[in-house]
């Protein structure tokens, strides 16, 4: 077998195993996975040591997702923030991954050191996020702030609007678009000294 193919049949694996996990929690069974990604147990077992195993590497996968989605610049800060919005909203915020949450969440017990992983994947999302801001306030594109507070602002919008789906609960049609929450943060983090005034009163 090719170095590619079994690359191949390592990724098909991962994306049966985030499915399954996510459907049936970590009681899924090995078989279910394995028939989903059309291997045989033994193959999946080669490649993955253990059930334990493979639960790790699918959510260790499912946690540097939305790393990958908003990892590089564009040189237009609004592009860049509609890239990260767009990203929390289709791996975080999506079914697939609000279920994986909620099975990790009940696992942790058993799996200690996801919570690191979670942390850890998650604080590399956000540095990525603080420097992609920081970058378009050198630009003038947004108001100088502490990119920190602004990568917080715009994580508190995107929560906020979705607090309801974050605890179980339909997804609500009156909800903010992505393309909405990010004329939010533009206008919230406008260059202008009008828009400075307006979103500080303690400035003169």
């Amino acid at each position: 077998m090719s170095e590619e193919t079994r690359a191949d049949t390592r990724v098909r694996i991962l994306e049966a195993a985030l499915d399954t996990f996510s459907e049936k929690g970590y009681a899924a069974s090995v078989d279910d996975i394995a028939r989903r990604a059309g291997v045989v147990k033994q193959t999946l077992y080669h490649h993955f040591g253990s059930k334990e195993e493979l639960f790790r590497e699918a959510f260790t996968g499912m946690c540097t997702l939305l790393v990958v989605d908003a990892a590089s610049s564009s040189g237009s800060v609004r592009l860049d923030v509609q890239r990260f919005v767009d990203a929390f909203e289709s791996r975080v915020l999506s079914e697939e991954g609000l279920a994986f949450h909620r099975v990790m969440m009940s696992e942790l017990q058993r799996f200690p050191e996801l919570a690191h992983t979670m942390h850890e994947s998650w604080q590399v999302a956000q540095n990525r996020l603080i420097r992609l801001l920081q970058a378009g306030m050198e630009r003038g594109e947004l108001r100088a702030e502490p990119a920190e507070f602004a990568a917080e602002v715009l994580i508190s919008l995107l929560t906020g609007v979705h607090r309801g789906r974050l605890m179980g609960k339909p997804l609500h049609e009156s909800q903010l678009s992505p393309s909405q929450i990010v004329d939010v943060f533009m206008r919230a983090f406008a260059p202008d000294a009008k828009a400075a005034l307006l979103d500080s009163p303690i400035h003169p």
